[in-house]
């Protein structure tokens, strides 16, 4: 039962907040439990969840819902693998913006530092930053005056 594992993870960051969510997350993970164990699922959590998405659907599109109510465990399971691949880039985003500085060591743009040029980029490329002569003993050491950062033995 594929969508005990999503309902374990949304329910749970969703019980916090809510208690109308408790109820829910304790039954997904005893879901889960009985799935780890080898043993089929005895709550109906599926089939709660399945008809509470297809009776928003229907009256404004009821051949959507038609077709979400026949296809939910492949939907399902197709939701839970984007879940997991958004979750993987995300940590791993996060973990490249703690170490190296920047979303993506290999590109010269993140959102989330602007500011941070990288020895490729267009300012140091125009500027024509002596990179290759700094040397990069930290992550985060900065090299180019200022213009450009190195990220682990070379610039750029």
């Amino acid at each position: 039962m594929v969508l005990c594992l999503v309902a374990v993870v949304i329910f749970s960051v969703l019980g916090i907040f809510s208690a109308k969510y408790r109820i829910l997350a304790k039954e997904s993970f005893k879901c889960v439990f009985r799935m780890i164990t080898f043993r089929p699922c005895e709550s109906s959590l599926e089939q709660r969840i399945r008809s509470k998405i297809t009776s928003k659907l229907i009256k404004p599109f009821p051949s959507l819902a038609k077709f979400t109510y026949k296809n939910f465990k492949l939907l399902s399971l197709i939701f839970t693998i984007l879940l997991f691949g958004s979750l993987f880039y995300t940590v791993r985003g996060v973990y490249n913006l703690a170490v190296y500085g920047t979303c993506d060591p290999h590109s010269t743009t993140c959102i989330f530092n602007p500011g941070h040029l990288h020895c490729g980029s267009e300012h140091c490329l125009a500027t024509g930053c002596p990179c290759e002569e700094k040397g990069c003993e930290a992550p985060d050491h900065v090299g180019c005056d200022g213009n450009c950062t190195c990220v682990v033995g070379t610039c750029g």
